[in-house]
């Protein structure tokens, strides 16, 4: 993600590109040697083999920490899939097996599954899905025996999984994909200084460089991101010419994002719950494929739960489990675990 230290590194990289234009082996836009540092001055700079006694000029990034200012943003930041990598599993069906592949000399990766609708009579209901998220050390038959072991009824046997009761098997694959959400916008002040030994060589890489940069609005982070950059001012601090050090610093206001990365598997097939006012408040209905797992269904907050009889009897998207609040607006706690005294 981008923060003070990635920022002030993407920085001092695109101000290198403004004064090398040309890669590092050519001239400066200043026709002097420069060297760009993230970092303040060290005392080696002064009078050492590179230093500015010796002709040679720096630009050192340094934020400005008292200057942080949190930017007004949107109420809600959505994850958005950025990438997404396919799978490298093949599935095959026959009848009432299924068969797992992986071609030579690929390395294993992806989501498989497979829906099973069984003959009537079957101890699992018609419709439940199964599936693995493959990983680099599997083979065909582990993938298979994960698969085999999510379905009573089924077996593996190498790299099939064998369905006797079953009258339909539907195969699915399905990619790992990159997310990515804002949780923090902000502003930071950046000093972009120029030394020199010099001040003919300070108003020349000076000039040059605020020229250079006046064209760039955006500045790519090594996070894949970009950052916001606005002029804001500039000075001469001559506090130092009588040991022959010019300085002019360059303000910049940087505008960058924190964010957060995960990854997310592709959809195989469609789970979900539909929100139904009934007479008792609100409750939740399945729809879609029918969940492995028996005897409990839940959202994304797993917090939504079957009743004996099947039926989903609590509130939706109730992310804070074992807690409700009274008519009053009071968090109370539920020992029960049961939201029935969340105001409708």
């Amino acid at each position: 993600m981008a923060d003070i230290g990635t920022t002030s590194t993407a920085l001092a990289m695109t101000l290198a590109g403004l004064v090398y234009p040309n890669g590092f082996t050519a001239s400066s836009i200043s026709g002097r040697r420069t060297i760009i540092r993230r970092g303040w001055l060290l005392s080696s700079d002064l009078t050492g083999a590179c230093s500015l006694s010796k002709g040679i000029d720096y630009v050192t990034v340094m934020p400005m920490g008292s200057s942080y200012k949190r930017v007004d943003s949107p109420l809600d930041y959505p994850w958005r899939t950025i990438s997404i990598s396919g799978c490298t599993v093949g599935l095959a069906v026959d009848g009432n097996t299924l068969t797992v592949s992986i071609p030579d000399g690929v390395t294993p990766a992806g989501i498989v599954g497979a829906q099973v609708l069984l003959q009537d009579g079957s101890d699992t209901p018609s419709g439940t899905s199964m599936s693995y998220a493959v990983t680099a050390d599997d083979t065909a038959d582990t993938i298979a025996m994960a698969l085999a072991q999510q379905i009573e009824e089924a077996y593996p046997r190498g790299a099939t999984v064998i369905v006797p009761n079953a009258r339909e098997i539907i195969a699915r694959t399905g990619g790992i994909g990159t997310q990515r959400r804002i949780t923090r916008r902000q502003e930071t002040l950046f000093r972009v200084s120029v030394w020199s030994g010099s001040w003919k060589g300070r108003d020349a890489l000076g000039s040059a460089l605020d020229a250079a940069a006046s064209a760039e609005w955006f500045i790519p982070n090594t996070d894949g991101t970009f950052s916001q950059i606005k002029f804001a001012g500039a000075q001469d601090v001559d506090t130092q010419q009588t040991s022959s050090i010019y300085r002019r610093d360059l303000l910049w206001k940087v505008t960058y994002d924190t964010i957060q990365t995960q990854t997310a598997p592709q959809m195989l097939w469609g789970v979900g719950n539909n929100n139904v006012v009934t007479h008792a408040g609100l409750a939740l209905h399945s729809f879609g494929s029918v969940l492995p797992t028996t005897g409990v269904l839940t959202d994304n907050f797993e917090t939504v739960y079957l009743d004996a009889a099947g039926n989903l009897v609590l509130l939706a998207q109730q992310p804070y489990s074992g807690l409700a609040m009274d008519a009053a607006g009071n968090v109370i706690e539920d020992a029960g675990g049961n939201l029935a005294v969340f105001p409708q």
